[in-house]
């Protein structure tokens, strides 16, 4: 219910103008790849990942503080979760899941396995997962 009859709690344009705080907050260069659903060239060229870059921009990681793991086909695997933060303006439809986008950054892969949404966007909150496993150093 709105405090004074007549008027709205939050301006319509209020995510809008509250984007540039969002924004400056994100420091740390990134690229967001798209793995493509072909099949690889043959014979496969050196360094062939079939990913291509869909997005270039600033954005700020966050540790979640959540890990999991597991032991699939008998090898474990650890994994810790993040939260990717992009500005709103420029950026693309991502893709979740299994198959989802990879944000790099920090030297790091992150796996986006999920997309926060919200009626108010300051900036998209991407959930992601960094394996530690696979990313360790030989």
């Amino acid at each position: 219910m709105s405090p004074l009859p007549g008027t709205k709690v939050f301006h319509p344009r209020f995510a809008e103008h509250h984007r540039p705080t969002a924004d400056a907050s994100m420091t740390t260069p990134c690229t967001v790849h798209r793995v493509s659903g072909g099949p690889p060239p043959y014979p496969k060229p050196e360094g062939w990942t079939g990913a291509g870059v869909i997005h270039e921009t600033l954005c700020r990681v966050q540790s979640l503080n959540r890990e999991g793991g597991g032991v699939p086909a008998e090898q474990p695997v650890t994994e810790r979760q993040y939260l990717v933060t992009l500005p709103v303006i420029g950026a693309p439809a991502f893709r979740a899941g299994e198959r989802g986008d990879v944000v790099k950054a920090l030297g790091r892969e992150f796996r986006v396995v999920n997309i926060m949404f919200g009626s108010q966007l300051w900036e998209i909150d991407l959930i992601c997962v960094d394996n530690l496993t696979q990313q360790n150093p030989d």
